[in-house]
């Protein structure tokens, strides 16, 4: 953007507003775009949102002389610019260009219309551009409070910046951006605001003195702020107190002892060495901190300098706010008659059951220019496969009007939608209730209620209006029905045929649709108050789907401190691991140069003083060390000051400590060898041979525990029997085998030791064990599951499995063996079975474990779902019930109460 224009809108706004009446008036912004307002306006926030900004404009010092109905009676006229104009310059006129009715305002306006060679009247962005060339030196901008304050026009970069708000067919001078975003800073570069330079969002500047185009010249030291700088006009420039923040030199200050740069402000709360964890919340060394899954408490206020609050967003409970947001229900009924899904009908409720309805072809948009009303603020709205299908057209009318939502997905689907300006939030009950909703009624106890039928392909404009006898059956789709709904469907449908029943499309597709919201607010109001009497949590206040909230109902009321471990972003000691690219490079250097180098593969890595190294021979005294770029600062793949994820030191701190570390080999006498990986990934692009030795060079990867995750087993043991006269088939089921394994498996608890070398028997461990594994050649029930080709497999054979091959196997050992992570319970059982342990690469050893991490959660809804299913009917007597309660407790450790044992549908 730095010689060209950019207006901040897709092809599509664009073309929708040069189609309209646009009319500009400038010399700092004066665009109107003379049209309605954009469906999707969230006009009662954004008007209160005006108002209380109304300090940050100016409308007093405009002069009222008639030029603006001479001017076609604009909106605006041009003096607003000229007076913004002098502001940003100090004008030594300022005061007389300022004064109301005065001559001068009218006589630069005109001089500037004139100037841009811009005639009275209509124009659009091409007019604008003639406004911008004419005021050289100024980059105008534009902010519009139809696009929800989106800036949608930016000029060429410039040393001075104008900005205009555009509203309500309206424009204003913005005299104070931070103050308009309710930030501390702005940058005229990326046009953002933030709070903290360190939070500075602009990716285009040097970040040690944020100016563009600054190269490295000679580095200067700053003994003020322990930093480094590129140049004397660096250095100078991170000093400059000119304008109303503070220069950088006073914001920012490195710790000389942990290299880290954090601001003057918050140096009390500085831990040397140490970050904030974004989990637990402790300053802790990143290097070696060991987190676990924390409980949730009710959130904790914290100040901007302390970072965010206690609690994830998406588990994040106030127990004083978390019912407060309302609830509305709603579905979209479409025409379909080119293939194109467009709503013709909408039907929304709130909690009291109150209805509005949307009906004709501009359903969709009148819909969302409701929804979005500052009546609406603070709701969520709640749709049955809102995901799939009812998510798109909000999206639609969302995109189309410039809005952009916040957005969860998962794959194509569309979890969750918000929009934090309004904090209004759509989510599926999909999500909660998997079910279809012709199923709510009776799964919910509601009775009464009913889902009908309706001819959904018969949806077309032609019929829009029909009255008369049923439409075909074909139109209801029955075969998209199975096969207990379509007899029931074809019942009640030759039913309404054999009654002559009178069809009236209108009157039919609203009761169809209002009965579809009516079973879905009512239904999910039940769920709702169930949920929240069992576990005290609303679970649509609070999460996106079933899943979470069980997850939040066990983190708020059963988790215990320091159980679950959280395992680090980049796994365990990370920084300290040997890369598989840098024990391939020594196997390299090994074999091409005939010498041996110890290593973390074969005697571990040696240490030297304080440091280890990556491969040593100690004939030679050769010390190798293979820097990875992001570890070591490599000053051709990272700039000095890009910051490490991980550790959080920048890649010019980085390289300065291993320019020590490999100064201190050298002054001690050893010879030292230094490869980068970029390096080496250059050889492998240009030398044959070594690339072949790196393809063919068996090593293992660290052990991924997500690799040992297989999900439940399914499979057909036998795919068909011949069934003698004597001879009976019968089907057993597990009943709540996740229940039953979650209540009484044993679970790790804490971090694990990571083991790769002097393994003992795998039954001495428990946890994970990465490993190879030969499979017996004949065993009907097999054990170890294998993933290839898309399926979960249970092999005796790799290679058959990799291959789907159905011929009998002739493999050898070598290519019949499993390579994977498994847990060692599985293991064991394995080993029991005939399997062969060939090789252990890696185990993950968790000392401590025990049967009861989640008893307490199980035992509370095992406890209402037994009351809920009721007596069993052999069980009719009082003394047989109370025998049933005894039993139960005895076996469970669960004492049911016999007043809740009734059958409830709903809960079970």
């Amino acid at each position: 953007m730095a010689h060209s224009e950019s207006f901040m809108l897709t092809d599509e706004q664009k073309e929708a507003v040069l189609q309209q009446r646009i009319i500009f008036w400038t010399n700092a912004m004066a665009e109107d775009i003379e049209r309605e307002n954009p469906v999707g306006v969230v006009d009662g926030v954004m008007d209160n949102w005006t108002e209380d900004q109304r300090r940050l404009f100016n409308e007093d010092w405009v002069n009222d002389d008639g030029l603006c109905e001479e001017l076609e009676q604009l909106p605006e006229p041009p003096e607003n610019q000229i007076v913004a104009k002098a502001k940003l310059d100090k004008d030594p006129q300022y005061k007389s260009i300022v004064t109301p009715r005065g001559t001068l305002q009218t006589r630069l306006a005109r001089e500037l219309h004139e100037s841009a060679g811009v005639s009275l009247g209509p124009c659009g962005f091409p007019e604008i551009k003639q406004f911008q060339a004419a005021l050289p030196g100024y980059q105008l901008n534009v902010i519009s409070k139809e696009y929800l304050n989106a800036l949608i026009y930016s000029g060429p970069e410039a040393e001075k910046h104008l900005y205009l708000y555009h509203h309500d067919n309206h424009y204003d001078v913005i005299t104070s951006m931070p103050a308009f975003l309710a930030r501390k800073e702005y940058c005229h570069k990326c046009k953002k605001g933030f709070d903290k330079i360190t939070d500075h969002p602009c990716g285009d500047l040097c970040k040690l003195c944020n100016t563009q185009n600054c190269p490295i010249v000679e580095w200067k030291f700053c003994k003020a702020c322990n930093r480094f700088f590129k140049s004397n006009e660096c250095f100078n420039r991170h000093k400059d107190d000119a304008g109303p923040a503070k220069s950088l030199c006073r914001a920012l200050i490195k710790c000389k002892k942990c290299k880290r740069v954090f601001t003057r402000t918050s140096l009390r709360d500085h831990h040397c060495g140490k970050v904030r964890c974004s989990t637990c919340q402790k300053y802790v060394n990143p290097e070696n901190h060991q987190c676990y899954l924390q409980p949730v408490k009710a959130k904790k206020t914290r100040s901007p300098e302390e970072g965010n609050d206690l609690l994830d967003d998406d588990v994040a409970v106030d127990n004083d706010v978390e019912d407060t947001k309302n609830l509305m229900f709603f579905d979209f009924e479409c025409t379909q008659d080119d293939g194109k899904h467009v709503p013709n009908l909408c039907v929304v409720q709130n909690e009291s059951g109150d209805e509005k309805v949307f009906s004709g072809p501009n359903t969709k948009d009148e819909f969302c220019e409701w929804m979005f009303q500052q009546e609406n603020a603070n709701t969520t709205f709640v749709a049955h496969n809102f995901q799939a299908y009812d998510g798109y057209f909000i999206l639609q009318y969302l995109y189309k009007n410039g809005i952009t939502p916040e957005i969860i997905t998962r794959g194509e689907k569309i979890l969750s939608l918000a929009l934090p300006e309004m904090n209004i939030k759509f989510i599926d009950s999909l999500c909660f209730i998997p079910m279809k909703l012709a199923a709510f009624p009776k799964t919910f106890g509601l009775t009464e209620l009913h889902k009908g039928y309706f001819p959904h392909f018969f949806n077309r404009a032609e019929n829009q209006d029909y009255v008369g006898p049923m439409p075909e059956a074909k139109f209801y789709d029955p075969d998209g029905m199975s096969t207990d709904d379509r007899e029931k469907f074809y019942t009640w449908y030759n039913d309404q045929v054999q009654r002559q029943y009178e069809f009236d499309f209108q009157a039919e597709i609203l009761r169809y649709c209002r009965s579809d919201v009516d079973i879905l607010r009512r239904c999910c109001l039940e769920f709702r108050e169930i949920f929240h009497q069992v576990t005290d949590v609303d679970p649509f206040a609070s999460c996106l789907t079933i899943a979470s909230a069980c997850n939040l109902v066990f983190r708020k009321t059963f988790l215990q401190e320091n159980t679950i471990a959280v395992i680090p972003p980049c796994g365990y000691k990370a920084e300290n691991k040997q890369s598989v690219t840098a024990l391939k490079m020594l196997a390299w250097v090994a074999q091409r140069d005939n010498i041996a180098i110890c290593n973390a593969r074969n005697h571990g890595e040696q240490r030297i003083d304080k440091y280890l190294v990556d491969g040593f021979n100690v004939e030679t005294n050769t010390v190798w060390e293979i820097q990875g770029c992001l570890w070591h600062g490599c000053e051709r793949c990272y700039a000095r000051d890009i910051v490490n994820p991980i550790n959080h030191m920048t890649m010019q701190d980085l390289k300065q400590r291993t320019l020590e570390k490999i100064q201190f080999l050298k002054d001690n006498g050893y010879n030292v060898v230094e490869i980068w990986t970029c390096d080496i990934e250059r050889q492998l692009a240009t030398e044959p041979e070594m690339k072949d030795f790196f393809d063919n060079f068996e090593i293992s990867e660290p052990l991924e525990p997500r690799h040992a995750f297989f999900g439940g087993r399914t499979n057909a043991a036998r795919l068909y029997y011949d069934v003698q006269p004597e001879e009976k088939i019968r089907y057993v089921d597990f009943c709540s085998l996740y229940p039953w394994c979650n209540n009484y498996g044993e679970f790790p608890i804490g971090h694990p030791e990571i083991i790769t070398e002097n393994f003992q028997p795998i039954s001495d461990y428990f946890g994970l064990v990465k490993c190879s594994v030969l499979p017996p050649r004949t065993l009907y029930h097999l054990v170890l599951p294998y993933r290839t080709q898309g399926k979960l497999m249970f092999p005796l054979c790799r290679t058959c499995a990799d291959n789907l091959q159905q011929e009998p196997c002739h493999h050898s050992d070598a290519e019949r063996t499993l390579h994977g992570t498994w847990v060692t319970l599985e293991l064991e059982k394995a080993l029991e079975k005939g399997y062969e342990l060939v090789r252990v690469d890696e185990v993950w050893h968790f000392s401590e474990h025990t049967d009861g991490l989640f008893k307490d959660y199980i035992d509370t809804f095992l406890k209402i779902k037994q009351e809920a299913s009721g007596f069993p009917p052999e069980y009719d007597t009082d003394e047989k019930k109370g025998q049933y309660i005894a039993d139960y407790a005895a076996k469970e450790s669960i004492q049911l109460d016999p007043r809740q044992i009734v059958k409830k549908t709903s809960v079970c």
